[in-house]
């Protein structure tokens, strides 16, 4: 009688061993089979800028110094609605795959643009091929980059066309540089670039519109100070001196080829008013020399009047 409960007893446990062994085998095999899936072989489209065209001006106004910001960026489709192309599976968002390629698929035909700017900017607008859109405050966060929040804008592209223009405008007050920076200069015009793209339709990350580098990227300022100097700013705090030229109008030009290109966060303008050699206005000079005629007559009436007086 106790064998048969003893060889009962092993039969179940023999079973019970079997069953969760085989459950185990399950899942294994459906955990393997969903990381042997990609995340992301359905994405969004890929553009990517071939050229960007950037144009300051630097004014001063009641004590306070202005820019007036015009920014154009030449896009390009890389792979647009319906294509499929071949990819590696790093970066694809795999855990594990056999295969070290993957094949991706556009699924969609829109875009949404995220776009860094100054906090304290007036009179931003967004264009795309000279066709002015709406665009909106991004509340979720903000972009650092050389000791400033800069808040984001966003605005959508659908559907997305082979080539197409993104023009930005907006004006700001030029802020002194903090105390960080505060021995490059007196004040910093920064020029955040760092512009992604993404689809709210599907889960894929935010990924630079520089992903792709440009052929071209320049920038024009018109400076009035002889106390100026450029550089790339990344978001860790690294700058890069940057060269440029003056062009015929008296413009300061900074080039960059794809081969040395440093603007992928943002560019930054320090410089340092004049304190000498600035010419008067000629309204400064008519006045002055009106003064100084002025005083010159009086002294001269002054010295006339005395000696009549001290006459007997």
């Amino acid at each position: 009688m106790l064998k048969k409960r003893n060889a009962s007893i092993k039969r179940i446990s023999i079973v019970i061993f079997l069953s969760i062994v085989l459950l185990i085998s399950i899942e294994l095999q459906g955990s393997n089979t969903v990381r042997a899936n990609p995340m992301y072989t359905q994405i969004p489209p890929k553009v990517g800028v071939t050229g960007a065209n950037i144009h300051a001006s630097i004014s001063s106004s009641s004590g306070e110094f202005w820019a007036n910001v015009d920014a154009e960026y030449h896009m390009h489709t890389i792979y647009g609605f319906g294509d499929s192309y071949v990819a590696r599976n790093s970066g694809m968002g795999l855990v594990t795959d056999p295969s070290p390629y993957v094949t991706v698929t556009v699924t969609q035909n829109t875009l949404d643009a995220h776009y860094p700017i100054p906090i304290n900017i007036t009179d931003l607008s967004v264009k795309i091929n000279n066709q002015e859109i709406k665009w909106q405050i991004d509340k979720k966060g903000f972009f650092h980059i050389f000791d400033a929040n800069l808040a984001e804008v966003n605005w959508t592209v659908s559907p997305v066309p082979s080539d197409f223009l993104v023009t930005v405008h907006y004006e700001q007050p030029i802020p002194k540089t903090s105390s960080s920076y505060g021995y490059l200069g007196d004040y910093a015009l920064i020029i955040p670039v760092y512009g992604r793209y993404g689809c709210s339709s599907i889960s894929y990350p935010l990924y630079s519109w520089f992903e792709y580098l440009p052929e071209k990227f320049n920038i024009q300022v018109e400076p009035f100070s002889n106390k100026i100097q450029a550089y790339s700013i990344h978001t860790n705090g690294t700058l890069t001196p940057l060269n440029y030229t003056n062009s015929n109008s008296n413009e300061l030009l900074i080039s960059q080829e794809n081969e040395d290109f440093p603007f992928i966060h943002g560019a930054v303008i320090v410089f340092s008013p004049n304190t000498t050699g600035i010419s008067p206005s000629p309204t400064l000079l008519v006045i002055s020399a009106t003064v100084t005629l002025l005083v010159i007559i009086g002294l001269g009436l002054l010295v006339y009047f005395k000696k009549r007086k001290g006459k007997p």
